[in-house]
């Protein structure tokens, strides 16, 4: 393990304080459902927000914006999975979108299909 640590080391060279930065920035922005501003993160990692929005550019390749949205909606969707009788317009309620519309629209931008498909695909009903 040593030498396959240093072989990697020697090619793509040590990992940076800044990586670990953008490593935790992906964490927290990732698991951290307490974390839903941009502020929240730069808070969290004791960072300027231009900080966090330029580690999240350089090292992950999203805004922490859309880190934070996907969060936000894969824990919609566990929600929909965990209570399928819940109503759509209190998940998305509960997971902070500003209406179901908007929530339907961002869910099927990034899971390709609508809660209420999602929530028929995974063998309920709407």
């Amino acid at each position: 393990m040593a030498r396959l640590s240093a072989w990697v080391t020697a090619r793509v060279g040590a990992v940076t304080d800044e990586g670990r930065q953008a490593n935790s920035l992906a964490d927290m922005a990732g698991a951290n459902s307490s974390v839903v501003t941009v502020s929240d993160l730069a808070a969290a990692l004791n960072v300027s927000q231009r900080t966090v929005h330029r580690l999240a550019a350089q090292y992950i390749g999203l805004t922490p914006h859309a880190l934070i949205r996907r969060r936000r909606l894969q824990e919609a969707a566990e929600h929909i999975r965990s209570e399928p009788e819940v109503s759509l317009s209190v998940v998305a309620a509960a997971h902070g979108f500003s209406d179901q519309a908007h929530f339907a629209r961002e869910f099927h931008r990034f899971l390709g299909q609508t809660p209420r498909e999602y929530r028929g695909a995974s063998g309920h009903h709407s």
